[in-house]
């Protein structure tokens, strides 16, 4: 019975993967681009080698050996030249390669007849492209042949004049007759049409040969899942030997003393650990500040804060500076007059109270000052804005500011003191 389910398992896992190949197969013939295929026939007509009359010519011959003269022209059909002609009749873009590519050359049955079978993307490019092939090399042989022909005639015609025999004015008229005419060993037999349906993909085809692939696919994997299970159970008899119960339970005896061995090992260490946090606290709670060491600390952080807040002055003075010239490099002289007239119409100075100190300035003066004789100064007003807003957190409760800002006071505030 269970070889039944093993075979059975295994045949549906060939027919899977067959009919997977075929979907796939069918899916790519279905989206794939589709490519055409146009065949132009040339027809090749050579000259025995002892013909006279077209001797010193390069007309194509059959020498009666292995190479005839149609494999001849199926190897001038894949000469560059000649894929450089066509890209340049039919104003294309392609590169020589990629139409040295798109172009199949065959002889038919070993005879005179050439097949010129191009393929493109769409039905007219491919047979266009064919019958360009086939009259590019007819244009390239006519070219070659009347520049011959011409040499022939004038050589001809002074070996006429000269005393020549017969059969050379015989030669010289059927060689006149051959002036305009296109080479007399190759012609167009037949030109390439569109074709009505595209030779790739072809989509049976393609479905036959992926469920070919699927098959086989299958087959290789149910081979490999035959092999595996043969050799599990030999393995199974050498490496898992039968446990007895007096096995079993000493080995579970052995892992119950390891438990309680580490049990007890974490025990110890969590008591260490309390013993040393206990040390801590009692080492923390028994310590005394030092009263010299603590002023010592006050006086430095004092010290410390007094030098941040002459730096925070300065740097707020220097960025005030900098913020001012800024505006007057941007302002131009009609702003310039306009403040001198200001200037000129504006009342006196406003006192500066002291509140009782000497050398103290009051904020709630400067600020006032600021207010009613700020448009005195556009450029600075924003300047001594931020002054003012700086000062704030130094001030006391009825606007005094310390001593140590009159230097500082006295220098910004000089338009308006």
């Amino acid at each position: 019975m269970r070889s039944f389910a093993t075979n059975s398992r295994l045949a549906l896992l060939v027919v899977v993967c067959t009919a997977a190949g075929a979907a796939a197969a069918a899916g790519y013939g279905l989206t794939a681009p589709k490519r055409y295929r146009a065949t132009a026939q040339l027809l090749v007509a050579p000259v025995t080698p002892g013909d006279p009359t077209f001797a010193g010519l390069d007309v194509l011959r059959d020498t009666g050996g292995k190479r005839t003269a149609a494999a001849d022209v199926a190897a001038l059909l894949h000469g560059p030249q000649l894929a450089d002609a066509v890209a340049a009749s039919l104003g294309l873009r392609r590169s020589r390669s990629s139409l040295e590519h798109a172009l199949h050359v065959n002889v038919v049955d070993s005879s005179d007849v050439v097949d010129v079978t191009a393929h493109d993307a769409t039905p007219t490019g491919a047979a266009e492209l064919a019958n360009s092939f086939a009259s590019a090399l007819i244009s390239q042989r006519s070219a070659s042949f009347q520049s011959q022909l011409s040499s022939a005639i004038r050589r001809d015609e002074r070996l006429l004049a000269a005393g020549a025999g017969s059969a050379i004015a015989q030669r010289l008229v059927t060689l006149k007759g051959l002036v305009g005419q296109p080479d007399p060993t190759v012609r167009l037999a037949s030109e390439a049409a569109s074709p009505a349906s595209s030779s790739w993909p072809n989509v049976p085809r393609l479905v036959g040969l992926g469920a070919a692939l699927g098959a086989a696919a299958g087959v290789a994997a149910a081979l490999v899942l035959l092999a595996l299970r043969r050799i599990r159970p030999a393995r199974g008899a050498e490496y898992d030997p039968a446990v007895s119960e007096q096995a079993l339970e000493k080995l579970v005896d052995r892992l119950e003393a390891r438990l309680l061995a580490r049990e007890s090992a974490l025990a110890a260490r969590e008591r260490d650990v309390q013993a040393k946090l206990d040390e801590l606290r009692d080492a923390a709670a028994g310590a005394k500040p030092d009263d010299s060491d603590l002023r010592r600390r006050e006086d430095a952080v004092a010290k410390r804060v007094e030098a941040v807040t002459k730096r925070e002055a300065e740097l707020a003075r220097r960025a005030a500076e900098l913020a001012v010239r800024e505006r007057k490099l941007a302002e131009d002289e009609a702003d310039a007059a306009a403040r001198a007239s200001e200037a000129a119409a504006a009342p006196g100075p406003v006192p500066i109270r002291t509140n009782g100190a000497a050398g103290t300035y009051s904020l709630t003066d400067l600020e006032e000052l600021v207010a009613r004789r700020g448009g005195e100064h556009p450029e600075k007003v924003e300047e001594w804005q931020s002054y003012l807003f700086f000062l704030r957190d130094y001030a006391t409760s009825d606007g005094r500011i310390p001593a140590s800002f009159d230097w500082l006071i006295a220098d910004t505030f000089s338009e308006l003191l």
